[in-house]
């Protein structure tokens, strides 16, 4: 595992390759994602994918301020796939939500999201995807 900084309660560290690895606990608010993507843009400097694993099993979702954020600022979400691990029913469902939100705005997602249940499978889909994209060069 790479650096690792801590975001108020969250947790986030960079691994190679080209892994964002977060941690939340409970909400997540603008001023943490605001934070939170200096050294994630740092680290994109040196990688033409990033991938973004969520240990989503302490979180509990997005203020209404930051989803508004992460729906409307694109440079906030700078990866070419989400996985998120271990979410409950109400997190799933918020993400889902936020998609469907964006579609509906006129700014359909640009990066596939999924949920898994395990580590292990998150990072086997992570695996797949870039397989998949050496594939297509």
């Amino acid at each position: 595992m790479g650096p690792e900084w801590s975001f108020g309660p969250h947790t986030l560290s960079l691994e190679e390759p080209g892994i964002v690895r977060l941690v939340p606990r409970g909400h997540l608010q603008l001023k943490e994602i605001r934070e939170m993507i200096l050294p994630v843009q740092e680290f994109k400097k040196r990688h033409d994918t990033l991938y973004l694993l969520v240990d989503a099993q302490q979180g509990t979702g997005f203020t209404a301020e930051a989803r508004r954020a992460l729906n409307d600022d694109r440079s906030l979400v700078p990866y070419v796939g989400v996985v998120f691990f271990g979410a409950s029913f109400a997190m799933r469902a918020i993400a889902n939500m936020m998609s469907r939100a964006g579609t509906l705005m006129g700014r359909p997602p640009v990066y596939p999201t999924v949920f898994t249940a395990t580590e292990e499978e998150a990072r086997a889909w992570i695996a797949a995807q870039r397989a998949a994209r050496a594939k297509d060069r």
